[in-house]
């Protein structure tokens, strides 16, 4: 009989459960002049939970573009620089530790402008 009561206790909890993963928050890289975009808002700075996914997206079809973590900015943990042709080409990353994440379009395209109008920040909780 207390196995009936554990297999109950099972079925409920596996119930609970989702389904289907939770999406991963986009950040588009709309355009040189107005930098990364957070889903469908005006800003590049966003908030997550620990093992939420960010997925960069380059929304821009006139440029490529490098998303990395802002040098020297000490974050938790590094975001890998990654070229992102324009779409459907994306980059995900799960943030497994809590902290401020700031990044930038990377430098490495020579072309600094990119770096001073394209960053924004990820605080992970």
């Amino acid at each position: 009989m207390r196995w009936l009561g554990v297999l109950v206790l099972l079925v409920g909890l596996v119930s609970c459960q989702s389904a289907t993963p939770k999406a991963c928050v986009v950040i588009r890289a709309v355009s040189l002049e107005a930098g990364f975009k957070v889903n469908d808002t005006d800003s590049p700075n966003v908030t997550i939970q620990k093992g939420d996914c960010i997925e960069f997206v380059n929304a821009d079809p006139s440029l490529s573009h490098t998303v990395q973590t802002k040098p020297f900015s000490n974050p938790p943990e590094e975001i890998p620089a990654h070229n992102l042709p324009y779409e459907p080409y994306s980059f995900r990353k799960v943030f497994n530790i809590a902290g401020e994440y700031e990044y930038i379009c990377s430098l490495t395209t020579n072309n600094v402008v990119h770096a001073r109008t394209m960053y924004g920040k990820i605080t992970v909780r």
